[in-house]
């Protein structure tokens, strides 16, 4: 994902944190214990996040390393993660020319 490209989002639900530090703590938190909590994942969602869907719209604005900010289409701005392997989520949207 290159920064400040818009991309329409193909797969999943994307959290996202108000700073990049929840969502270091929320990975970890998720690595650690993905397969006991995946039955109870909408629950323990924290109240802080909120969300990107498919067919939704982003621009990254700022990467470090697996975590990105980004702006969504419906003007939020926050934290995410994900590593290179989800990069078939998200189709670049070609500008057209006026």
């Amino acid at each position: 994902m290159n920064l400040g490209k818009l991309y329409k989002v193909k797969k999943y639900f994307w959290l996202m944190f108000p700073t990049k530090q929840t969502a270091t703590a929320a990975a970890a938190t998720t690595a650690a214990h993905a397969a006991s909590l995946a039955p109870f994942a909408d629950a323990l969602t924290p109240a802080a996040a909120s969300y990107f869907s498919p067919d939704s719209y982003i621009v990254s604005l700022e990467e470090d390393g697996v975590y990105k900010n980004v702006l969504t289409s419906d003007g939020k701005i926050g934290w995410t993660w994900f590593i290179e392997s989800y990069n078939d989520c998200f189709e670049e949207v070609e500008r057209e020319e006026p």
